[in-house]
């Protein structure tokens, strides 16, 4: 009797004690989730600063952006696009990407990114160093570090992959129309904007700005080697601030 009552207070201690490590483990991921976003937002605050303060500018010369629906709504993207530097020194760049509807914010934790160069005749293809930032529930900021200066007149090249999870849920689930924009800060030569459905699916869709004052466009459809609809909006002479892209609605 005296061994079982033992007995069953040292497994209540081991359970007390296991409750205690948890609660510890979780308190700390908090405090440590709660610094890391301290620590972001100040890193990105400093890049501000850089920016206004020392001229850290830069224009887009060519920007394709690839996005995959799939068929529950997630997203894949891949942008690639060009920058020239038109300061003494570039040591970062930033870019928007956004959604379009009242997106839980459980899945912010859930995006996730690659950022590399672009490989050409062999070289390039490493990773650059990045911090993102959520301005608000639906806008994402990324923040690209280059892995040295770039001077001015110089180009570099950028490959950004993109998950994004039930980024088109609703388009998906046939509740309405999606929009896929993009805008520039400076005038741009050349933008792509390719959007990929499931097999089997089909869409109706608008351009959206393409031709407000913007240059040669084209918005052309195929079904592609993988037999997914796809819909390509092309613009050269792309106005700064303007959005342009394509409107979607499942057929």
């Amino acid at each position: 009797m005296g061994q079982g009552f033992l007995r069953t207070a040292g497994l209540v201690v081991a359970a007390g004690a296991v409750v205690v490590v948890l609660a510890v483990l979780v308190v700390n991921r908090v405090v440590w989730r709660g610094r890391d976003v301290l620590d972001r937002r100040l890193l990105l605050e400093y890049c501000d600063i850089m920016e206004s303060r020392y001229g850290q500018k830069w224009a887009v010369t060519n920007w394709v952006q690839r996005v995959d629906v799939q068929s529950n709504g997630d997203v894949r993207q891949r942008i690639s696009f060009s920058i020239v530097v038109l300061c003494d020194f570039l040591d970062f760049c930033t870019f928007h990407d956004a959604i379009n509807w009242a997106w839980p914010r459980r899945y912010q934790r859930r995006v996730k990114a690659h950022v590399r160069s672009v490989e050409v005749g062999g070289e390039g293809g490493t990773r650059f160093d990045f911090t993102s930032s959520w301005l608000d529930l639906r806008r994402l900021r990324m923040v690209v570090h280059l892995n040295q200066a770039a001077p001015r007149g110089s180009e570099v090249h950028f490959s950004v992959d993109l998950f994004w999870p039930a980024k088109c849920r609703p388009l998906m689930r046939g509740r309405g129309p999606d929009s896929f924009l993009v805008s520039f800060a400076e005038p741009v030569p050349f933008a792509q904007y390719v959007i990929t459905l499931p097999v089997g699916e089909r869409a109706s869709f608008d351009r959206i700005g393409a031709s407000q004052g913007a240059g040669e466009h084209a918005l052309v459809s195929a079904v592609n080697a993988s037999g997914q609809f796809e819909i390509t909006l092309t613009v050269r002479d792309v106005p700064a601030y303007q959005k342009f892209g394509v409107r979607l609605d499942l057929a």
